[in-house]
């Protein structure tokens, strides 16, 4: 390959503490965002999930690689508050991408106010702040994608070939911890034949780096495996239920939407890089994002899928404002523009206040700011609060409904619990910890893995949650209670009813049976 000689700007060691200092504030204050509204709502539906494969730790799951039951598995040995401690490590990954942003920026030849910038409107942007507010695969995704990037950069600039070694931990890690990194690859490997670097196919530095992602990757392939592969069976049941319902122009409307006004910055840091005077130098990152924009529009993807291309983007951005403007009055003066405008979205991007005072905000959001894509939900339908806001609602009402009823039971081994979704079962065992509950059971996601083939004999009380009866449990049992439901109207599982059944007909022990296995053979597990 031919090497082209570095443009970053070479810095007087007084500089560079400064430009640390001042993009290290920023991070710092990003930090400060999230510690200061992590409890205005409560957990997450997807959070009592990774709650739960933190207890049960594995070299897979149904929907996740493992590396996010690791992560809550070191969460839960903090001691103090559970809901602090379950996003204190999001955060703090986070504050750590504002950082890497300003680094980038830095990298890509930007001078103090494009490292500021960059990382300054990339805290402020909605995506970052509902992201790392909660703990979930998401924030790490991004992080791992910008980490491979900001890697690739680094070799461009020094042809040291320890970052392409770097870029293969980069994957292999990345792919524990949420299979959407595969587009990067197939991104990055379709750029690369338009560029100069095309001949990092063939180094055998590639080789290594790509042996060593599979090596990391190695025990999740065999997991899959050995489990018949339900990450396939996930995408099919994703595709299904949920990306159905995505618009392909709405994919495309809301890569703008989701930064609101920072996308003027990475839409001008990705002109730039494409641009020609620019020696075609980093035009490659262009054609990735180019690239993986086509295959999600193609797929469907949901609207957040490709957020780890934007901290890049936005570095870039910064260098692209900072050659547009010299004047430093110009420069304060957009950077305090852009982000007073952010700063007006922040509830947007995560909770900073209770669930009525945020449906007035959103209320007052106009449908061409942005406020439509913030209140369309998977179904399609426009709600009150965001889907994710709407999430964190109701569980541990949920929760209370469910040890009350099993206090009414002196022996608690006569009870099995049951939720409908993995939600109302990560619920259930979060909330009932020192209750001397059971563990709950659910076919839903990765508790379907931890099913029980049979029911004890000694088991004759059945905790059924979910909005409605059903007729087959009707049927199965001779005396059944509502006991109680969910009833904020703010949360998405409004009106979600715990039933206690007792007295259970000769068939419900083999109707249980037959259903776990008819489950676990239509999944081949």
């Amino acid at each position: 390959m031919t090497y082209i000689p570095s443009t970053r700007n070479v810095d007087p060691p007084d500089q560079n503490k400064k430009d640390l200092l001042w993009i290290g504030i920023i991070s710092l204050f990003s930090l400060v965002i999230h510690f200061l509204t992590y409890n205005k709502l409560g957990f997450h539906r997807d959070e009592l999930l990774y709650l739960a494969l933190g207890k049960n730790l594995a070299a897979g799951y149904w929907s996740n690689p493992p590396l996010i039951g690791f992560i809550s598995y070191v969460s839960q040995l903090l001691p103090g508050d559970a809901l602090f401690n379950t996003r204190l490590i999001p955060a703090v990954a986070g504050a750590f991408l504002v950082f890497l942003t300003g680094l980038t920026a830095r990298e890509l030849g930007g001078r103090l106010f494009a490292q500021v910038l960059a990382s300054l409107t990339l805290s402020l942007s909605l995506i970052v702040l509902r992201g790392y507010s909660m703990l979930q695969p998401v924030p790490f995704d991004i992080l791992f994608w910008s980490l491979i990037l900001y890697w690739l950069l680094r070799y461009i600039n020094t042809e040291s070939p320890m970052y392409i070694i770097l870029i293969g931990i980069g994957f292999g890690l990345g792919i524990l911890n949420k299979y959407m990194v595969v587009f990067l690859a197939a991104g990055l490997g379709i750029a690369l034949l338009f560029t100069p670097y095309r001949k990092l196919w063939i180094n055998r530095y590639t080789g290594m780096a790509f042996l060593i992602a599979l090596l990391l990757f190695l025990p999740n392939l065999w997991w899959q495996y050995t489990h018949h592969f339900p990450a396939i069976h996930h995408m099919q049941e994703l595709e299904r239920t949920q990306l159905v319902n995505v618009n392909r122009v709405n994919i495309l409307v809301d890569q703008l939407l989701l930064f609101t006004f920072g996308s003027v910055i990475w839409v001008a840091g990705l002109v730039w890089i494409l641009r020609r005077d620019n020696e075609g130098k980093y035009r490659i990152f262009g054609y990735t994002y180019l690239v993986v924009l086509i295959i999600f529009v193609l797929l469907r993807g949901k609207n957040y899928y490709m957020a780890g291309l934007y901290p890049f983007l936005f570095a870039a951005g910064g260098v692209a404002w900072e050659k547009m403007m010299a004047s430093r009055a110009w420069r304060i003066g957009f950077t305090s523009v852009i982000a007073l405008l952010s700063l007006a979205l922040v509830p947007g991007g995560i909770p900073i206040m209770k669930a009525q005072a945020l449906e007035r905000y959103f209320h007052r959001i106009p449908q061409d700011m942005g406020g439509e894509a913030l209140l369309r939900w998977e179904d399609g339908k426009l709600h009150p609060l965001p889907q994710d806001f709407a999430d964190m609602l109701g569980w541990d009402e949920l929760g209370n409904i469910v040890i009350e009823a099993c206090d009414t039971i002196p022996d608690k081994n006569r009870i099995l619990i049951y939720g409908e979704n993995y939600g109302q079962a990560g619920a259930i065992d979060h909330f009932g910890r020192g209750h001397g509950l059971p563990a709950a059971t659910s076919f839903s996601d990765s508790y379907r893995l931890w099913i029980p083939d049979t029911i004890p004999d000694r088991k004759d009380i059945f905790i059924y949650v979910n909005n409605e009866l059903g007729k087959d449990i009707d049927s199965l049992f001779a005396h059944i209670d509502s006991v109680g439901s969910i009833t904020n109207p703010y949360a998405r599982e409004f009106g979600t009813t715990v039933f206690l059944c007792s007295m259970p007909r000769g068939d419900f022990r083999s109707f249980w049976e037959k259903r776990v296995k008819s489950v676990k053979e239509s999944l081949h597990l």
